[in-house]
């Protein structure tokens, strides 16, 4: 996993994928190397054709997910520790909300050039659908709308301010359940039906996934 402290932004899948990989090939390579137990050795020639051996590491899409979100965490935890400390104001509010600016800013530094789909990548975007739209009923889609803040002229740039006075979408026990794991401060929500990855800490939207969700009749 790349530094979180080099100010470069999150890292992406591949040196996990590259290291998964470069360790199955050496533990193969390991493996016909050496002769079988109870084997014995001969020099006599053979005929037996060698067999070719392949090996394909393949990472679930949900896996890179979870430690694409895991590298963010360790980043804003980096760039939090090295903010300058706030002065104590009367209100609590406006120190909240100074904190969060002030963290927000530092992970835009950072994360410069982040785009749509950092996160939601088209393989995790699939998979995610298969999930919504098998658990996403008429129901649980009222539930989500209930609170929802809507999508029209609702600005959501990546690593951009959630507009405070917003609402948040409900997010239902049952769809949380089969979604995966995150950090507390890490969150899904739905706009519109767009579903986002929020970072409470900072207050922005660290990416989001158009059109995640359909309510209604098939191809709304």
């Amino acid at each position: 996993m790349q530094d979180a402290t080099d100010g470069c932004g999150p890292p992406t899948s591949q040196w996990f994928m590259v290291n998964v990989f470069r360790s199955a090939v050496i533990a193969v390579a390991l493996t016909l190397g050496q002769p079988g137990a109870g084997t014995a050795q001969t020099s006599a020639p053979t005929n037996d054709v060698i067999p070719s051996f392949q090996v394909a590491i393949r990472v679930d899409a949900l896996t890179d997910f979870i430690v694409r979100v895991d590298a963010y965490s360790e980043l804003r935890r980096g760039l939090e520790d090295r903010l300058p400390e706030v002065t104590v104001t009367d209100s609590v509010v406006r120190q909240i909300r100074r904190e969060r600016r002030s963290l927000a800013r530092a992970i835009r530094r950072a994360r410069v050039g982040a785009s749509q789909g950092e996160f939601f990548t088209p393989a995790t975007s699939a998979q995610l659908h298969l999930v919504l739209d098998r658990v996403v009923d008429t129901t649980m889609c009222a539930s989500i709308m209930e609170d929802n803040p809507g999508a029209g002229g609702f600005p959501r740039a990546i690593d951009g301010t959630y507009p405070e006075g917003k609402t948040l979408s409900t997010m239902p026990g049952l769809l949380l359940a089969r979604l995966p794991g995150l950090p507390g401060d890490i969150q899904f929500r739905f706009v519109g039906r767009d579903l986002i990855l929020y970072d409470v800490r900072a207050n922005t939207i660290i990416d989001r996934m158009p059109n995640a969700i359909r309510c209604g009749k098939r191809g709304d």
